[in-house]
């Protein structure tokens, strides 16, 4: 609205000094303004978005380091299991308890280092021998074996109930560790 009264009193000041105005001037002045308008709302959307992406990067660039930065992992024995369930299928798929001698956790939150990697290893078993389709699994781990065993324990308890528990055994599917250099 300002500049609207901008253009105005410009065109009246013109008018009063005599300087021929044409209403096709005045309405590509309108447009342009109009125009200039549209492109600041524009450029302030396109930085603002910008910004978040910035920010959602560096959050997960830093999550990254968290979880694969060497310096910041230690080696030490983990037992870990997998679970593995398909949405629209009552059929769970769990591993034995393992141990894993040489896996990395990281200093800072005592968190399996590239579970991701673990979980992977355990949705390729599952895909290739079962033929699912796209299983959602899980790995579940601990330093101390009690503690592992108990956790075992507790979701065998909660989905045997039910859901049809299929035990992979370790003959069939064992994890191995995971060492990004």
């Amino acid at each position: 609205m300002d500049r609207k009264l901008r253009i105005v009193m410009v065109l009246m000041f013109m008018l009063l000094a005599g300087t021929n105005v044409y209403a096709q001037e005045v309405e590509s002045m309108i447009n342009d303004m109009a125009l200039r308008k549209q492109q600041e709302i524009a450029d302030k959307k396109l930085a603002k978005r910008q910004k978040e992406e910035r920010k959602k990067a560096e959050k997960l660039a830093k999550l990254e380091r968290i979880d694969t930065k060497k310096s910041e992992t230690y080696t030490t024995p983990v037992y870990l299991f997998g679970i593995s369930a398909q949405f629209g299928d009552s059929v769970v798929y769990v591993t034995n308890l393992q141990k894993l001698d040489n896996a990395q956790l990281t200093k800072k939150y005592d968190y399996l280092a590239y579970r991701s990697d673990y979980s992977n290893q355990f949705r390729k078993f599952i895909v290739d021998t079962y033929r699912m389709k796209r299983p959602v699994t899980s790995v579940v781990f601990h330093k101390d074996r009690k503690k592992a065993l108990k956790r075992f324990n507790k979701i065998m308890k909660r989905y045997e109930k039910f859901l049809h528990l299929k035990q992979v055994t370790d003959d069939k599917f064992h994890f191995t560790v995971v060492d990004i250099n």
